[in-house]
């Protein structure tokens, strides 16, 4: 390789840097393999000792001006005061003087407090006036009893004695039950027991119902319609 030619692949104006990097890895390289070997451990043995030296020193030398630093501000002297204060036993205060006897002064007598009472009188009690009852009504005047069936003896008569029934000699009784009205008059007449001839029987229903009259019986005051049983004697000594 002529001279110079290693300055200028090294110089950066005519070379690009992957170019320069490349060229100086192989100057060195070149360097390496042409110095000796056992110059160069010697060398680097040397250069850790000394910096081993130099780090103790400064080590050392920095701790003593730290000591010095401490003493001179009295920072020691001022924790060794605080250690001794706080080991020191601690003082026992004096004992209080005993308090002065109490007043044994008499007290007052009691004053007897009489509660009062207040009562309450009761109210008026009420007074409720009851409303008078009602007059009793007066007694209700007894009913009146109640009265008979009275006949009125001039309307009975016999009634007159069949032509045809005289001559054939037909005589008897003729019993019959009546119907009377309010009036004593005969509504309604039936024979209940005969006297042996229906014509004589006839004559007497129809004699009886027009013209035997009655006075009726009354209850409470009031005429009463009722029944009543009659008879009427057929004798052919009574016949005209």
């Amino acid at each position: 390789m002529a001279p110079g030619w290693e300055a200028f692949c090294l110089d950066p104006k005519f070379v690009r840097p992957a170019q320069t990097r490349a060229g100086f890895v192989l100057s060195s390289e070149r360097e390496r393999m042409e110095r000796p070997h056992h110059l160069e451990t010697a060398q680097t043995s040397t250069s850790s000792k000394l910096g081993g030296i130099v780090i103790v020193v400064l080590i050392h030398v920095a701790a003593i001006a730290a000591l010095v630093v401490t003493l001179a501000s009295g920072q020691i002297m001022k924790q060794i005061r605080d250690i001794q204060a706080s080991v020191a036993a601690d003082k026992v205060p004096p004992k209080a003087p005993p308090p002065p006897p109490p007043d044994l002064a008499k007290p007052p007598p009691p004053v007897a407090i009489v509660p009062v009472f207040t009562v309450d009188a009761p109210p008026p009690p009420s007074v409720t006036v009851a409303p008078k009852a009602p007059p009793a009504p007066p007694p209700a005047a007894p009913p009146a009893a109640p009265t008979q069936l009275e006949s009125i003896q001039r309307t009975h008569t016999l009634p007159p004695y069949p032509t045809i029934s005289q001559r054939l000699g037909e005589q008897g009784r003729t019993d019959m039950e009546v119907a009377i009205n309010t009036e004593g008059s005969v509504t309604a007449c039936k024979v209940v027991k005969s006297s042996g001839s229906e014509r004589l029987d006839t004559a007497a229903c129809q004699y009886v119902q027009s013209h035997w009259r009655w006075k009726p019986p009354t209850r409470e005051g009031k005429p009463v319609a009722v029944n009543a049983n009659v008879n009427v004697v057929w004798n052919l000594k009574d016949a005209q």
